[in-house]
């Protein structure tokens, strides 16, 4: 089922709202596209249901004042670039705990055929880049 946001103005405008929210809610962002190709439907789904986990992750966790979200495309290939300013966390702890977060994450990835990079360090805020073959 496609997302409302999505439905009317394609994942471009639908990560615009997501930022425009965000900023709502207090966040400085910072919001970077490139002309995004015409992306399928199912995917344009599990990138924009990805960004929602990360950033509930972010709001819950994080303790953040500002986020980075870049939608990159290049050679068929979309980046995805979520950075925050955060507490940061050991991601092989975080990975063996009970919660889902970032399992979850790591799996949409995968279901999207993409390869994940996560860097985070306690104290030091963490960065996501996501690279997705379109």
């Amino acid at each position: 089922m496609m997302p409302h946001a999505l439905s009317i103005s394609g994942l471009h405008g639908a990560v615009e709202d997501m930022a425009m929210s965000l900023r709502e809610e207090g966040y400085t962002v910072t919001l970077e596209m490139s002309d995004l190709p015409e992306i399928e439907n199912t995917k344009q789904v599990m990138i924009y249901r990805l960004m929602q986990e990360v950033i509930s992750n972010i709001r819950k966790h994080a303790n953040a004042k500002t986020i980075l979200l870049q939608l990159l495309s290049y050679d068929n290939i979309l980046n995805l670039i979520i950075e925050d300013n955060g507490d940061g966390f050991d991601y092989e702890k975080a990975l063996n705990k009970d919660g889902l977060g970032i399992k979850s994450i790591n799996s949409r990835a995968e279901f999207l055929d993409g390869n994940i990079e996560w860097d985070s360090k306690p104290g030091e805020g963490t960065s996501i880049s996501i690279n997705i073959p379109l």
